[in-house]
């Protein structure tokens, strides 16, 4: 997969101005300040996970910065494989140091590489998940049919972000997907000590194939 790599130019330009965030030494500020305030939603995402009670499969974390959410699957799970993929270069260098660090390289790998263009093979994965990326997609139907595209049959894509993103539009988007006529289902999420909930997470399923 880092083949890839390659490309990092002409991805990185996609992270606009928010860039210094994302890349050299902002991708370890990253780390200790915006990973602390988003580790009860990482908890969230755990819980979900295991509540699907999926003991072996992929599960691919889109946006997956410095990969915390990545490694903590893989740590809950250890009978899962788990990819994470992001634009920065640096995001995914710190990614793959701190899986070096916890000795869990062998099940878990990075990429570089964009949301509308993953490099997977079709059906890849059982569940794909994403916290606090969507945001940053640009034009949702794209990323929306390569989710769509590496998902297993019965497959689920859970997005988090921020309450704010309008269910409205991520459904548009969805209807000129491979997803239209799937219910998506979409909830407000609590987290932690806050006394309401200040995410949102969407939820869709890739129709199982059936025998004609």
């Amino acid at each position: 997969m880092h083949s890839h790599e390659t490309r990092k130019h002409a991805q990185v330009r996609h992270l606009s101005h928010l860039n210094f965030i994302f890349t050299g030494w902002g991708s370890r500020v990253y780390e200790q300040t915006m990973v602390r305030l988003t580790r009860p939603l990482y908890q969230r995402v755990i819980e979900d996970l295991a509540s699907l009670q999926l003991y072996e499969g992929k599960v691919l974390d889109v946006g997956t910065g410095p990969g915390v959410l990545a490694r903590d699957i893989a740590h809950s799970f250890p009978r899962l494989q788990v990819y994470g993929i992001d634009l920065s270069t640096d995001m995914i260098r710190l990614a793959r140091e701190r899986t070096r660090q916890e000795q869990i390289k062998e099940r878990v790998q990075f990429d570089i590489g964009d949301v509308r263009q993953l490099p997977y093979p079709d059906h890849s994965f059982d569940v794909v998940v994403s916290t606090i990326s969507l945001h940053h997609w640009q034009e949702l139907e794209q990323p929306l049919r390569e989710l769509y595209r590496v998902l297993q049959p019965g497959g689920r894509v859970w997005i988090y972000d921020a309450r704010f993103i309008k269910t409205e539009v991520v459904e548009k988007a969805q209807a000129s997907t491979s997803f239209a006529g799937t219910p998506m289902e979409h909830q407000l999420v609590r987290t932690g000590k806050w006394p309401f909930a200040i995410y949102r997470r969407f939820a869709l399923q890739k129709e199982r194939q059936t025998d004609i």
